[in-house]
Parts: C-alpha cells; structure tokens; sequence
C-alpha cells in the first residue's frame, strides 16, 4: 500500500470561487437589510430621537425630534442640546453629557422649542460608543398634552370647584405640613378662619346664585390681599381659612383687618354689601393641627358675640 495514500483519510474538496462570492454577497446583503431597517425604525418613530457628540452637538436626529422643537431637518444639525434645553446651562449640560454611562438615565424635563414656547419631555438616554466616539442617545417623548391632563386633574382634586380655593382635603395637608415646618424652623405661623355674616340671609332673599356670587367674589378679595405664598382655603359652606407662614399675632390680625374691610368695601351686584368675622391665632409651641383650628374657631366665635363684621384673636 502507497504510504502517502490512506482510503480512509478523505481530501478537502476544493474551494469553490464562486460559491465564496455568494456567501459574501448574503451577508453583506443581510448587513444592508438590517442597516436600512435601524434607519426605518429611527425615521419614523413616534417619539423624538437625537444622538449628541460629546461636545453636545447633533450628531443624528429623526424627523419627529426635529418637528416637536420646529426646527427643519437641515436646522437641527446646526444646534447643540442647550440650543433646546430649558432648565439647565451649556456647562451644566456638558457636565451631564460626561457622567452619562451605558445604562444612561430617565427623568422629565423641558425643552424650548423654536418659537420660544416650551414643551414637556419625558428623556431617556444613554451612552454607546460607535467608530470610537462616545455618542449619546436619546429618546424624548412629547408629553406635553400627558402634563396637561394631570394638572387638571391635580386642580380638580384639590381645589374647591366654586371658589377656586384650596379644598378642606388640600388645605388640611398644607397646613399640617406648615405646622410640622414652623415648628422645625422656629417660625411664627398664622391662621384665620373667618365666616360670612348672615349668608343664609343672602340665599335665601336673593337665590343660591346670588349666594354662590358672593362666595367667588370674597376668594378674590382674598387674592388682592394675601401674599402670594399665603394659602385659602374653603372651610366648609361660607366658612373660609387663610394660612399665614412666617406672620406673627401682629401681622396676622393685620392681615384679617385687610379682609374684612375690603369684603366689606365691595359691592355684591345682587347682595350688595356683605361682611365677615374673623378669627386670628398664631401657632403655639406644640401645638397641634387639632388644637390650632380649635382656637381659630373659638377667636371666630367671639367675633360672631362682639357684633360681627370685626376680628377677635
């Protein structure tokens, strides 16, 4: 037997030129494929998507990104992201841009469109590296309409839907929050609870419309008296309380005073003139949410014996 010929040890067939081309051409068709699929779904997403360089320019954005800030296609590749960016500073954004990792980061932000206005954006980001550039991408969903919708809803939930003031629920949570923070801080704390005088009167005579007139009418003198961090709220029927942070007992009853009269300087066009009582009390060191709105009622309660149509502490 040839030594240099074993039966058993069978030959490599040999290489086929044109079946290597082929096989090329598949995978370089599979890559194209793939790559004009990445840039369907990047164009016609529903959300915006732009990738920035490091320096904080737009490398690559799709049509909806463009669109949501008015900015044509051939604008946006002139911007760099604090071109857009509401709340933050080219140096705050490029600091941002250096700490983005791989798993990136969500949160919601705002963003100025072109005309000046600003929209609402839910952005999510990340970090890649492509061709040896660290890029970052983002997706920012317009959620603008989303916010809207909430903040009404937030609106309707804790205001009085007559008047416009706080509701018993939200002024209840401010004031306890006011209580636990003046107490923390050391601050004086104000409050009064103040009532209209004979409104079963004005329903009666004149009609709930009437009656319901009123109560708006009092909540915007109220609103041309009060500091704008001050909070009122609609107590119960014509029964209202103001919460007064940082007022002392001087500044509180100050601040009663300039209710009562100019409730009682204004003209109810079916009523005509109204008046209220008050009641003024700062908050005393330990003092509760209970006890507070126990005092105000009780100092609110002497105005009503004294007359009406004045303050009591």
């Amino acid at each position: 037997m040839n030594a240099s010929h074993d039966p058993l040890k069978q030959e490599a067939p040999a290489e086929d030129p044109e079946a290597g081309y082929f096989e090329r051409e598949t995978v370089e068709q599979l890559l194209r494929d793939r790559d004009s699929l990445w840039h369907t779904l990047f164009a016609q997403s529903r959300d915006g998507v732009v990738v920035l360089d490091q320096n904080g320019r737009v490398y690559e954005a799709n049509p909806r990104f463009a669109e949501t800030l008015g900015y044509t296609m051939e604008e946006i590749y002139q911007l760099h992201v604090w071109d857009w960016a509401y709340e933050y500073t080219a140096d705050d954004l490029l600091e941002m841009i250096h700490c983005i990792d791989a798993d990136g980061h969500h949160f919601e932000t705002r963003q100025m469109r072109k005309d000046g206005s600003v929209v609402e954006i839910e952005l999510s980001n990340s970090r890649t590296i492509f061709r040896g550039q660290k890029l970052i991408f983002c997706i920012c969903r317009d959620i603008t309409e989303r916010k809207e919708v909430e903040r009404r809803i937030r609106i309707l939930a804790t205001t009085d839907t007559l008047t416009g003031a706080a509701n018993r629920a939200e002024f209840s949570r401010r004031l306890n929050d006011a209580i636990a923070r003046a107490h923390a801080t050391g601050t004086p704390l104000g409050l009064v609870m103040f009532d209209l005088d004979l409104f079963k009167q004005i329903n009666d005579t004149h009609g709930h419309d009437a009656g319901d007139a009123v109560l708006r009418g009092v909540i915007e003198v109220v609103r041309e008296q009060v500091r704008e961090e001050d909070v009122v709220g609609r107590w119960g029927g014509e029964e209202f309380l103001l919460l007064l942070s940082g007022a002392d007992l001087s500044e509180t009853l100050r601040a009663a005073e300039r209710l009562r009269a100019g409730i009682e300087a204004r003209h109810f066009d079916a009523a005509g003139s109204v008046t209220a009582s008050f009641g003024a009390v700062v908050l005393a060191a330990d003092e509760g949410f209970d006890a507070l709105i126990k005092r105000a009622d009780m100092a609110l309660y002497r105005a009503k014996l004294a007359g009406r149509n004045c303050v009591e502490s």
